[in-house]
């Protein structure tokens, strides 16, 4: 395991006035946004667990007089999701803790235990672009698609060509980010129950979306949601004045650039869907555990001066049913 090389910090006299200097910056929080498009709050009482919901019902159709009432089936979905351990230790030479003068060493070893903070957003942003920088393996979605699929079961995912995955035309000009943001508008709108009546309220789709993109495309995205177009010098639209449909129409629109996306594609979520589509399972919260000189339990301390700190939890993720995303692939 790798251990804190404390070396750098035991010569005689040194002084402390930069012995903060990742320490200010170190501790980021997990975004804010996260809890817009990540259920947090389920709980999990075991390493697996199995998830059910019945799907859409019946709408009502015309009784005929005379005739039996109209019946309909109502299908039931399965699904399940995995709780995985995580943890991280961080050892030194209890010598280089006596000997260290900046009075900082165990403050940045803490450090690596806040960043378990950070865990929910690492797992969304894989569920989401479908890698495994954190999470072992991305699981589908209950439907037994992807996150972001065309088809599901064989039929058109939400009753709609193309589902919620859109082939966009590019991030290149305002003009182009415009056009497919209102695609992804429309496709919501078009989703259907799974009974062929209309998924989504224009309540909840009115309510605002989230437009998640590479932080490599900032400028592409808040010149095309929150610049106003520039008029032309020459041309028959001069003195026209300058206008940007989303600004003008008051359409909420939030931005969330993040380095953990490749430039191109991005998504839309909408902040008012009846269920974000992804969610944590949460087993058991962090835990702290040391080993430091006296310390009754700490073996390693005692045979060989190294000491320690370390962090467990255990947490999972997955997909929803993801009728709240969709996803614009360049």
């Amino acid at each position: 395991m790798s251990q804190i090389i404390a070396s750098s910090l035991l010569a005689n006299g040194l002084r402390t006035e930069f012995a903060d200097t990742y320490a200010k910056i170190r501790n980021r929080q997990a975004d804010g946004r996260i809890a817009s498009v990540m259920d947090l709050g389920v709980k999990a009482t075991n390493r697996r667990h199995e998830f059910g919901y019945l799907n859409a019902a019946p709408h009502v159709e015309r009784w005929i007089r005379g005739e039996a009432i109209p019946e309909d089936a109502m299908d039931s979905v399965q699904f399940s999701a995995t709780v995985h351990n995580w943890g991280r230790r961080v050892k030194w030479h209890k010598d280089d803790r006596k000997d260290e003068q900046t009075g900082t060493l165990m403050d940045a070893a803490r450090g690596a235990g806040e960043s378990a903070a950070l865990l929910p957003e690492r797992m969304f942003f894989d569920l989401l672009a479908g890698t495994t920088n954190t999470l072992p393996a991305v699981p589908n979605a209950p439907d037994g698609a992807a996150f972001f699929a065309t088809t599901a079961g064989g039929a058109n995912r939400f009753g709609v060509s193309s589902g919620n995955l859109l082939t966009g035309g590019g991030i290149t000009t305002s003009a182009l980010i415009l056009t497919d943001y209102y695609l992804a508008i429309q496709q919501f709108m078009l989703f259907q129950d799974g009974k062929g009546q209309s998924l989504l309220s224009p309540e909840t789709i009115g309510s605002g979306v989230i437009v998640i993109h590479a932080a490599a495309d900032t400028e592409e995205f808040e010149t095309a949601f929150l610049q106003k177009r520039q008029g032309r010098v020459m041309g028959t639209d001069a003195g026209v004045t300058p206008s940007n449909i989303v600004l003008d129409s008051s359409r909420d629109v939030q931005l969330w650039g993040s380095p953990r996306l490749a430039t191109g594609d991005w998504y839309v979520f909408l902040k008012g869907s009846p269920k974000p589509p992804t969610f944590m399972l949460d087993r058991e919260g962090l835990l702290e555990q040391q080993s430091l000189e006296g310390d009754s339990n700490g073996d390693l301390t005692r045979t060989t001066g190294i000491e320690y700190i370390q962090w467990e939890l255990r947490q999972g993720a997955g997909v929803a049913l993801p009728y709240g995303a969709v996803k614009i692939n360049n």
